[in-house]
């Protein structure tokens, strides 16, 4: 099919493979594989675009979430949900 965008040749080695199959359950059923790619494509590069730039960005992203779990009551946990769900994983004998 002639399009006026340049396409790109690219081997499918086994960690493509493995990316495409990780992909899968997340992109329309039936999609061709040159689809698959590019699809897989963009949401890596979105994905890379919301890293963060720079190692101390990252580290002060971590100190924000730890700083989230200094607080117990406000980090979002349902700990009665997370007790019984214990509780049930590992029952005492």
């Amino acid at each position: 099919m002639t399009t006026r965008y340049n396409r790109i040749q690219v081997t499918e080695d086994p960690g493509l493979t493995a990316a495409l199959r990780a992909a899968a359950p997340h992109l329309p059923a039936g999609l061709p594989r040159s689809q698959q790619v590019r699809e897989l494509a963009i949401a890596g590069a979105r994905h890379l675009a919301m890293a963060p730039a720079s190692e101390a960005q990252r580290q002060e992203l971590l100190e924000q979430l730890a700083r989230k779990f200094e607080e117990p009551a406000t980090m979002g946990v349902d700990w009665d949900l997370l007790r019984e769900g214990k509780r049930l994983a590992w029952p005492t004998q």
